[in-house]
């Protein structure tokens, strides 16, 4: 008894503890999936991409090199074996022809596209806005004009009508009575014959009365048959004319009709055209703008770095050991010519220097140019250097299935602690845009092809679509949809987004 008493105590507290976490659960407040993430802003500055590797200092510079473009035919060689040279110095120049020609054509690609932006975005001048009006007025005249002549051609039709039928009119009478009048001497002829048959020959008076008779209106005949041809005759003329003065008449009125039909055409025209010029800008419009824009600046800048390519410089000074660039040959030729005998246009040695080799990953290599400049630091000392890239092998090395090229870099100015071996970390700058937005690069995710960031204002989390340029090693770029300043959140995942934590487009409509 007493036991069946505690069994149904226990189940009645376990009943009610978990009806009061039913309550607690239901009544507390869902937690934000936004509330623990870090923040951040929206910069503005330079945004670099770099290669990082490590690699060990070594004593003497020798630079094989090559021209840092595509090549092309040598047309001045500045150098010869033993020449000093300056870093910065020019060694080699292909022919700049066609990249001159490319970075004229980008140039105008872009004017082309700033002039598309700007009639995208600006409104119409007072100097536009007047010779819309002009042109609609001067559309509205002619059609005036054309109404006025066809009216002129109406009437010069009717009159034509009008006259030539008065002149028509006398002329078919004189025929119709020129017919009458043969018609009834025939008749008179025809029944004095009879009459003449019908006479006895003895009434010789009769007779001769009736032949005289005869004879005349025979005579008469001849006449009227004359004067019959010839009112048919102008009849004729005078149709013809009428015809040709009709048809030209209606000929003219035809054309001033298609005139008035083609004035009141153009008129409309007028009309729609300036209706079309004065709507405001088109977002798509100034949008698709503003991407021949950054597409033409890129070209621009592409081509200006192919041309600068044409020359070949010393990326340290140094001595030139080897020559192998032939004025009129293409730098492929040369370099093939080479062969055995430095593997480069020019090779340049500088004995004194030290330099720091190192492997870059072959996913990185292709990134990594002559002349390009590094961040070198010494872990064992911790000391800070620079230096620049002053080759790159184009044979790779495989060391354990892993495919790596040994990249060459001068040091600038190494003090004397700097001793041979030492071990250096490096970091090269393979490109940099100046004066750019940017944001951490995990602050970007993506739902399919859309990039977005979570802005937040006013303590509100904001999904802002953006557009992204450059990235970077300290961010990605941001060309539009923030402005400097804006905050935004961090995400956990390392910039590849996370869509518990940034709702895709279905999660957020959801929300």
């Amino acid at each position: 008894m007493n036991r069946r008493i505690l069994v149904n105590a226990g189940l009645g507290v376990l009943v009610l503890g978990l009806g009061v976490a039913g309550l607690v659960a239901l009544f507390t407040p869902r937690q934000d999936p936004y509330a623990n993430l870090p923040t951040t802003k929206v910069l503005r500055g330079t945004l670099a991409a770099t290669v990082t590797a490590s690699g060990n200092v070594e004593s003497g510079i020798t630079a094989s090199l090559q021209m840092p473009g595509a090549g092309g035919v040598i047309t001045r060689v500045y150098v010869k074996t033993g020449s000093q040279v300056n870093a910065g110095d020019r060694l080699v120049r292909v022919d700049p022809t066609s990249a001159r020609e490319q970075l004229a054509s980008a140039q105008a690609s872009l004017a082309s596209a700033n002039a598309a932006m700007t009639n995208a975005t600006r409104g119409r001048t007072d100097v536009e806005r007047r010779s819309d009006a002009a042109s609609v007025a001067a559309a509205s005249q002619a059609l005036t004009n054309a109404n006025r002549l066809l009216s002129i051609a109406e009437e010069s039709y009717a009159l034509v009508v009008q006259q030539q039928a008065e002149i028509i009119a006398p002329l078919q009478a004189a025929v119709d009575d020129a017919q009458q009048a043969l018609s009834d001497d025939k008749v008179e002829l025809a029944r004095l014959k009879a009459e003449l048959a019908a006479t006895d020959p003895s009434d010789t008076g009769t007779i001769a009365q009736l032949e005289a008779q005869i004879s005349q209106l025979e005579a008469q005949i001849v006449t009227d048959t004359a004067t019959l041809t010839a009112a048919e005759g102008s009849l004729a003329q005078a149709e013809r004319t009428r015809d040709t003065l009709v048809l030209q008449a209606r000929q003219s009125l035809t054309a001033q009709r298609a005139s008035r039909d083609a004035a009141q055409k153009a008129l409309a025209q007028a009309k729609a055209a300036v209706a079309v010029a004065q709507q405001p800008p088109n977002p798509g419009s100034v949008q698709a703008a503003q991407a021949q824009i950054d597409a033409a600046n890129v070209a621009v800048d592409q081509a200006r770095r192919a041309l600068d390519d044409t020359v070949l410089r010393a990326p340290f000074s140094g001595t030139v050991s080897t020559v192998n660039a032939v004025v009129g040959q293409s730098a492929a030729a040369s370099l093939g010519s080479a062969s055995g005998a430095g593997g480069g246009l020019v090779t340049l040695v500088n004995p004194d220097g030290k330099r720091v080799v190192a492997f870059i990953a072959e996913a990185d290599v292709a990134a990594v140019k002559v002349g390009q400049e590094a961040a070198v630091n010494l872990p064992a000392t911790g000391l800070d250097l620079t230096a620049r890239v002053v080759s790159v092998d184009v044979q790779s090395t495989v060391t354990n299935n892993v495919v790596q090229y040994l990249t060459t870099l001068a040091l600038d100015a190494p003090p004397a602690s700097v001793k041979v071996g030492q071990t250096a970390s490096l970091s090269i700058t393979t490109a940099s845009k100046p004066d750019v937005l940017f944001v951490p690069t995990s602050a970007i995710a993506t739902d399919g092809l859309t990039s977005y960031v979570i802005k937040t204002s006013g303590g509100k989390p904001t999904r802002v679509e953006v557009t992204t340029g450059m990235t970077g090693t300290t961010g990605t770029e941001i060309t539009s949809g923030l402005s400097e300043g804006d905050s935004v959140l961090l995400s956990n995942t390392g910039g590849t987004g996370n869509p518990g934590l940034f709702p895709t487009a279905a999660q957020s409509s959801a929300r």
